[in-house]
């Protein structure tokens, strides 16, 4: 009774993690995918760990993409004292070099959008970091 008890008890979280691994790569594939430019990076914490720190700019955003045109401004991103963050999260190992792309940001040369997983009334998920239209790993 006891060794089948601790089995369970061993077995339950890996189930839980399994289901909620899932049920997030379901809503990942399932929701309808929006690119939205992005900007505000701040420069004293451009990469905090694994992340990126950024800001969705709406006025260069295509609101099309979403429902009567209307950009859904207030469901992206959690809100901050300084306003909505978003946090992209990248491999420490590619972190530098992405850093330096980021630090010429201001030329016209780099234009940078995030890829979101969409569905109205959700929590959109990030999918992708794009740099003039590319992955961000092959654009380094």
């Amino acid at each position: 009774m006891k060794k089948s008890l601790l089995a369970v008890l061993l077995v339950l979280p890996l189930v839980c993690l399994l289901a909620w691994s899932c049920y997030l790569s379901f809503e990942r594939r399932n929701f309808s995918e929006v690119t939205l430019s992005i900007t505000g990076y701040d420069p004293r914490d451009l990469l905090s760990g694994r992340y990126i720190a950024y800001q969705i700019d709406w006025d260069a955003s295509d609101c099309s993409q979403f429902e009567n045109n209307l950009c859904p401004t207030n469901e992206f991103c959690k809100e901050e004292t300084w306003g909505r963050q978003c946090r992209f999260y990248v491999s420490e190992t590619k972190a530098y070099a992405l850093e330096r792309l980021f630090a010429r940001r201001n030329s016209k040369d780099n234009v940078f959008q995030v890829v979101f997983a969409y569905q109205k009334g959700r929590q959109p998920i990030a999918k992708k970091l794009l740099i003039n239209g590319k992955d961000w790993r092959e654009s380094l």
